[in-house]
């Protein structure tokens, strides 16, 4: 309990111990549970081997999730720093040995329930009905069959089974419940100064001594990167099209086809003025038939022309119907009879009527080609490719294929993976730059690697020609941004060095009023604030805040801000264990009763049973797995 307390503080209840997370996926499932076949096994648990295959599926799905949710592709590098690979594997371990154990008690699911559930899961369903053919398309993507599914799908059914009849009744205390409403929900009042670095005196020089010393120290900050140059050739259908290839005739025949593009329709700039009864409207009607003007009316009533006036409109546009056919229906100038509308009655005015306006074809043949040209290169586009490809192997450079299919080459001087170049400025303009600077870095001189997707049509085709090896700058070259950043870094250290100076005044005795005065500096209150709550202070000053007791005074830094704080008030929260905001906390603390029961099962289980891993065969695996 104290554990998940203490996880709670950096994440509300975002943060759960690994092994309980571990072991609830292997009981309540997860969303990709598709995707197992195969033949030798990677561990083993007791007399139940997990199939190097069913791992290998698990894993790259978890390695897909990750990645897309990451915004790039995991290296097998990347997939063990994150602890993927021991992850996915402990979880099988655990649904191994769960399995294990409910086949001792020989618990298993009828046919009839199991088809139920299966039918009942969400992805296996259009307009809220079962689909088989859905089924099988979700199954096929995964990378499983039917089979594999429905055997897959029973384990999981018999350790819910199994789970729930273990610790179905594991309830939270009240006493532990209050325990953490107290820790979640307990208000504070907080006295704080915020010193940024921006009000500091200015920073001086450094000595040529103390420059030399901060380089060497950060000497890899300011590193030159790799650098690389190479040529790409870019193919969308942008860069085939040729409008100049259409002919009038069939530019016209496509405008008479797409005429209702090029065809503005009448317009009207209504003014309206809204009345609460037919009685008014009809009084202020009546005033105008005896000569009094529209815009009489609108003084009567306090109105300014932005209040009445909607602007030109076409009839489609104006929302109430009766508006519509009403101002459409009035001469330029004229004023309608009363308007019962959808939000009370009307009196309309039409200012101006701009007719209906039709662009004539040569007007607009231009675009025409081009949009015919643009669909034209469309259906072009993989046959260049095709081309490319075949030159390719065939052994032409991307500079003769260049020449022979009129196709842009672009020549990149030497780049960084960043896309900053030797003199510093940025590149940006590369065709899918991130994805391509990320190969380009990946590859060897001369090497022909595969081309780039661009989008859903188009490709690019690079070669690196040259590169230049990342090295140590002497100081002369940086110097500039080494005194810049020896002067960023001096500054964070003396705003550091004044709040942690004030906070030894406070603790002496001085009061932060007194600081305040003394230094010229402003004392600002957060209110009611409690550990998930804190719309004036950064997370660092709050966890601060509720590291002691009232009184309790402490520093924390927050980017360029040092905050000094003390806490004046604290409010302890109102406990009821059957209010509304507990239900889900509580139903959350006792699904992690729940696991911790059965990870503690388990572990003595799998502790009986035993089990050994095949480690040659998993670096094997998750070597592949990228």
């Amino acid at each position: 309990m104290m554990e998940f307390m203490r996880s709670m503080a950096s994440g509300f209840i975002a943060k759960i111990l690994m092994l309980l997370l571990v072991l609830s996926f292997a009981i309540w499932g997860i969303a990709d549970v598709f995707g197992r076949f195969g033949q030798s096994a990677i561990a083993t648990v007791g007399d139940t081997e997990i199939d190097a295959r069913d791992f290998q599926s698990e894993l790259l799905l978890e390695v897909n999730s990750l990645s897309s949710r990451l915004g790039q592709r995991l290296t097998a590098a990347q997939t063990q720093a994150f602890g993927v690979p021991n992850q996915v594997l402990g979880r099988m371990i655990n649904e191994a040995t769960l399995n294990d154990l409910a086949s001792t008690f020989n618990m298993g699911l009828s046919s009839t329930e199991l088809a139920k559930r299966i039918a009942e899961e969400p992805a296996f369903q259009t307009a809220g009905k079962f689909n088989r053919n859905q089924m099988a398309l979700v199954l096929r993507n995964a990378g499983t069959t039917e089979d594999r599914y429905v055997t897959n799908r029973e384990e999981l059914e018999v350790r819910r089974q199994l789970a729930q009849g273990l610790t179905g009744n594991s309830a939270i205390s009240n006493t532990a419940l209050k325990i953490f409403n107290d820790f979640s929900f307990e208000k504070r009042d907080i006295r704080y100064l915020a010193l940024k670095e921006a009000g500091l005196d200015t920073i001086e020089d450094p000595s040529d001594e103390a420059l030399k010393t901060y380089y060497e120290d950060n000497k890899v900050a300011f590193r030159a990167p790799e650098y690389r140059s190479f040529v790409v050739l870019k193919l969308e259908p942008g860069d085939i099209m040729d409008p100049s290839a259409v002919t009038d005739e069939d530019a016209k025949t496509y405008y008479e086809s797409v005429s209702n593009r090029f065809v503005q329709p009448e317009k009207r700039q209504m003014q309206q003025i809204l009345f609460g009864s037919k009685e008014d409207a009809d009084a202020a009607l009546a005033k105008i038939k005896a000569g009094a003007s529209f815009d009489d009316i609108m003084a009567e009533r306090n109105l300014t022309e932005s209040d009445v006036d909607f602007g030109l409109m076409a009839k489609a546009d104006i929302a109430d119907p009766a508006a519509a056919d009403a101002i459409f229906s009035l001469d330029e100038g004229a004023v309608s009879d009363v308007v019962e509308g959808q939000f009370g009655f009307l009196l309309l005015r039409n200012v101006k009527t701009v007719p209906t306006q039709t662009s004539p074809f040569e007007d607009v043949k231009d675009q025409l080609k081009a949009e015919i040209a643009g669909d034209r290169a469309n259906g072009e586009v993989m046959s260049v490719y095709d081309n490319v490809e075949d030159m390719r192997a065939g052994g032409s450079t991307l500079e003769e294929i260049s020449q022979k299919l009129n196709l842009k080459l672009r020549t990149v001087t030497p780049i960084s993976k960043a896309g900053e170049l030797e003199d510093g400025n940025k590149v940006t303009d590369l065709p899918e730059q991130e994805k391509l600077l990320t190969s380009v870095f990946d590859t060897d001189v001369d090497y022909e690697a595969d081309p780039i997707d661009i989008g859903n049509t188009g490709f690019a085709w690079f070669r690196v020609t040259n590169i230049v090896a990342s090295r140590d700058r002497d100081l002369d070259e940086v110097k500039d941004d080494v005194v810049k950043a020896w002067k960023e870094n001096e500054r964070t250290d003396r705003n550091a060095v004044l709040a942690g100076d004030i906070l030894k005044e406070l603790k002496a005795g001085k009061t932060l009023d007194d600081v305040a005065t003394e230094r010229g500096l402003t004392i600002a209150t957060a209110t009611d604030v409690t550990r998930q709550v804190h719309k004036d202070l950064p997370a660092s000053a709050v966890d601060q805040a509720f590291a002691g007791p009232l009184n309790h005074m402490a520093t924390a830094v927050d980017g360029e801000t040092q905050y000094v704080l003390e806490v004046v008030k604290v409010t302890a929260p109102e406990f009821n264990p059957d209010a509304l905001e507990l239900e889900s906390v509580k139903a959350r603390l006792n699904e992690n009763a729940s696991t911790d029961l059965l990870s503690q099962l388990s572990a003595a289980i799998l502790s009986k049973l035993g089990y050994t891993v095949n480690e040659a065969m998993l670096n094997q695996v998750v070597s592949a797995a990228r």
